[in-house]
């Protein structure tokens, strides 16, 4: 019987390493899950971020008080510098499939918005990042509805329905983010109560509790 007590360690222990690398292998996988959502979370927000002009700057709070002008790149300043960029020859065509495609971009986000909230886990990261999204949509819905409205006050052909499909478009992709931030903010506190309510450790020689 001794001389078989290698053999038995030896299969033993590669069961146990069998079994050690498929634990292993399935944390790698949870670990790595959330990190893939965020990551697509973090390109996807930057598609909606992106826009053709510098993002206005907030004004300081001293010019709040003081009632004082600055040199900021203000929301003005940004309609202003659309309005120039866009093409000589249906400027309004143009600032309309512009709208299309940042709503587009808003769609996607939305998306992986939703996906993520279905993640094993949430940080307040991705609520921040999914709220910081709404306020770029409603910065940039005022800015083309601005831009319209400054084309049509220079005699170029614009339709104030399409203006205002627009802004209810943009509106509505907004209202619909706003939805799934509040489902990550649910999931994110569920996450954090549902780790507080579960030993963190086991003590030696007692199984937890079920």
């Amino acid at each position: 019987m001794k001389g078989g007590q290698p053999a038995t360690r030896a299969l033993c222990a590669a069961v146990f390493l069998l079994l050690g690398g498929c634990a292993i292998g399935g944390a790698s996988q949870t670990m790595t899950a959330p990190v893939a959502e965020r990551d697509l979370l973090v390109e996807a927000a930057r598609d909606v971020e992106r826009t053709k002009w510098r993002a206005p700057e907030p004004a300081p709070v001293l010019a709040w008080i003081t009632g004082g002008d600055d040199d900021r790149f203000t929301k003005s300043d940004a309609v202003a510098f659309y309005v120039n960029i866009l093409p000589a020859a249906g400027r309004f065509n143009a600032l309309l499939a512009d709208a299309d495609r940042k709503m587009a971009d808003a769609e996607r986000f939305h998306v992986v918005a939703v996906n993520a909230a279905a993640a094993p886990r949430v940080s307040t990261r991705d609520i921040a990042l999914v709220e910081e999204c709404i306020r770029a949509l409603r910065e940039q819905r005022d800015i083309y509805t601005a831009a319209a409205k400054k084309l049509e006050a220079a005699g170029d052909p614009v339709d104030d329905e399409q203006v205002d499909q627009m802004r209810r478009r943009f509106s509505n992709i907004v209202r619909a983010l706003g939805d799934a931030a509040d489902d990550l903010a649910d999931r994110h506190a569920h996450t954090r109560s549902a780790t507080f309510a579960t030993p963190s450790r086991v003590i030696a020689g007692n199984s937890p509790e079920l």
